[in-house]
């Protein structure tokens, strides 16, 4: 049987002859697209803003999931029942992350690692928190915010009603 060999030189005829206009036409769509991708993230990230009880925050992923945690960027939201965390490049309107207020607790503030310092917003806190004891699997994670966000966090926490949390006392 003869060896078949293909002919390349109409392929480089086939690609030079492409036409200049379709390949502005493509261009041109693809920073259209670009652009329209842009605008759609920055009206959802400034929709979730306007939210009551926003605020940047970053988290820390990858602990549990990957071997490499890294830290995202977002906006957390305080609900009745959850801390919602939502990332800033997305195109969902669900929180990535919902921390259930009554089992959230703050275990230690910190300010950033030498290695974190550039991954967190400036002049953040760390606040190392768990949840997920009431149903028998704790974890942990790790939160980046401001000084005023951290207290008004530690507020909503200590502030949930009577029998909600069951980590505070009657009486404290």
């Amino acid at each position: 049987m003869p060896l078949i060999r293909p002919n390349f030189s109409d392929l480089r005829v086939t690609l030079a002859t492409v036409n200049p206009s379709v390949l502005l036409i493509v261009l041109l769509s693809l920073v259209g697209l670009a652009l329209a991708l842009i605008v759609v993230v920055t009206i959802r990230r400034r929709s979730i803003s306007k939210l009551s009880g926003a605020f940047d925050c970053s988290i820390n992923v990858g602990e549990e999931y990957s071997s490499r945690p890294r830290w995202r960027l977002g906006v957390a939201v305080f609900s009745v029942t959850s801390l919602d965390w939502y990332p800033v490049f997305a195109l969902t309107r669900r929180a990535a992350f919902r921390l259930p207020r009554a089992d959230l607790d703050i275990l230690v503030r910190r300010k950033p690692t030498s290695g974190e310092q550039y991954s967190v917003l400036p002049e953040a806190v760390v606040v190392d928190c768990s949840y997920g004891k009431a149903d028998g699997r704790p974890r942990s994670v790790s939160l980046a915010m401001d000084t005023e966000s951290l207290s008004t966090m530690a507020s909503w926490l200590e502030s949930s009603p009577p029998g909600f949390n069951p980590t505070m006392g009657r009486f404290t």
